[in-house]
């Protein structure tokens, strides 16, 4: 239920930003303005506004597949409550984490801005891929440990290049973030990933 809630307050607060682009611009993510203005609301509030609505659409159906698998998870672990918290806590968290990469590359770029749900959500498939690592994603059909790996491998390439308009370091910075946030909420996960890793090379 907190996964759909953030899909629909997200959508919501997406839309209305699309529509009105002074509002995109208080609540994208602006190294630049946070640290000289202390607008350090936009390491949080750029996390539920997006450039477009395809990059609303895909970043929504991540999260609503994924996401819902993860809060299950924090559910069953900790109570209906307390997992819910840890959850919310969890999302939010990724996002300002997501977005520290670019703080500190862009603090001094007035030019530089990002928005979405990018980094979060690659926290999210990343929990997803430490738990069930051979797994098999839908497109491409690879395995998620298989996935893992090249995401974060063109991830870092990409992030070196800084050719294109995305933000790379975010999807990197999340990722990372969510094998520590599970690694830490969860300790059991490590032998869980270590004994489906090996189960399936017939360790």
């Amino acid at each position: 239920m907190i996964t759909i809630g953030i899909v629909i307050i997200t959508c919501a607060i997406s839309y209305f930003a699309l529509n009105q682009p002074q509002l995109l611009n208080k609540l994208c993510h602006h190294p630049f303005l946070e640290r000289n203005h202390g607008e350090y609301h936009r390491l949080i509030s750029a996390g539920f506004v997006h450039g477009s609505f395809p990059h609303l659409a895909i970043n929504m159906f991540v999260l609503f597949q994924f996401g819902q698998i993860v809060e299950d998870l924090f559910t069953q672990i900790y109570g209906t409550f307390i997992g819910n918290m840890i959850y919310v806590v969890f999302y939010l968290s990724a996002i300002v984490i997501a977005n520290m990469g670019t703080f500190f590359k862009h603090v001094d770029n007035s030019r530089f801005s990002s928005v979405g749900a990018s980094g979060v959500t690659s926290a999210i498939v990343f929990i997803y891929a430490f738990l069930d690592p051979w797994q098999m994603f839908l497109w491409p059909p690879l395995p998620a440990i298989i996935m893992a790996i090249l995401y974060i491998g063109y991830s870092t390439w990409a992030s070196n290049k800084g050719r294109d308009n995305i933000d790379h370091l975010a999807h990197l910075y999340g990722a990372l973030y969510g094998i520590f946030f599970i690694l830490v909420a969860y300790p059991e996960s490590l032998r869980i990933f270590l004994t489906r890793l090996m189960s399936f090379s017939g360790f």
